[in-house]
């Protein structure tokens, strides 16, 4: 029967390097998605459930966020500068 004793085996430096860097990129946009949903117009029960959504599944409700939210409908309000 082999020994319960950890490896001492070296990680590879950049499958860690690559999981904190995809982390922190889903970190960003999730906050980035929560600014837009809490600084617009929509019902204050709307934007709880978007924030919910995007904190509960980061990577499926930003995704769900920005395919789905109605972004057209917040893009006609700005006027363009002539």
């Amino acid at each position: 029967m082999a020994p319960l004793v950890a490896s001492h085996e070296p990680l590879d430096p950049s499958a860690i390097y690559s999981g904190s860097l995809l982390s922190l990129i889903i970190l960003i946009l999730d906050l980035i998605a929560v600014v837009q949903v809490l600084n617009s117009d929509r019902s204050v029960l709307s934007k709880l459930l978007w924030c919910l959504l995007i904190f509960f599944f980061p990577i499926f409700g930003i995704l769900i966020y920005f395919l789905f939210a109605d972004h057209e409908r917040r893009r006609l309000r700005y006027v363009a500068i002539p």
